[in-house]
């Protein structure tokens, strides 16, 4: 987006991106496994966390149980999707920015490694090898704006080639 750079805040913000894409060399490395996220079980079949700067989802053909095997999770394994993830390390932007890498593609699997599952804990850990095409920010509109453009200086993208990894580790929340 060559027109985002209205303001000066926009430009730092830029400048800031890049610069930290420069020193990762395009690479987003993220480890979530220092704690586990919840995954809250929805419609049978799908899982979604989405605490903080993480909003992801996990997808599966079939309905799984907390009982089911790392064999059974892999072969109904269906889709990830990346919706939010933080990028760690991009110092000096306002918080009242989001900030986050974008995936070409709303949902995926090819990449993704389903490691290791616990039944007795229901801790499922994954391991995402993806690409990121950009790293998108915004300042939510609060009310969000339907059917037009956000205002100038509240948005921004920086389009790379970004290769990501991305460590999980997902509490499975089944419902009742």
């Amino acid at each position: 987006m060559a027109d985002e750079q209205n303001t000066p805040e926009v430009a730092a913000i830029v400048s800031r991106i890049e610069s930290w894409l420069n020193t990762h060399q395009n690479r987003l490395e993220l480890d979530l496994t220092n704690e586990s996220i919840p995954f809250e079980q929805h419609s049978g079949t799908l899982f979604t966390a989405n605490q903080g700067q993480v909003s992801v989802t996990l997808g599966f053909n079939d309905g799984v149980t907390k009982d089911s095997s790392i064999e059974q999770l892999r072969s109904k394994f269906n889709f990830i999707a990346l919706d939010r993830l933080p990028v760690p390390g991009l110092d000096g932007v306002p918080s009242k920015w989001q900030i986050y890498p974008q995936t070409p593609v709303s949902s995926f699997s090819e990449g993704v490694t389903l490691e290791q599952y616990n039944s007795n804990t229901q801790i499922l850990q994954l391991t995402v090898e993806t690409k990121f095409f950009a790293i998108y920010g915004n300042i939510p509109q609060v009310p969000q704006i339907a059917c037009g453009s956000a205002p100038k200086g509240t948005y921004l993208q920086v389009r790379r080639d970004i290769q990501g990894i991305i460590k999980l580790k997902a509490k499975l929340v089944f419902s009742a």
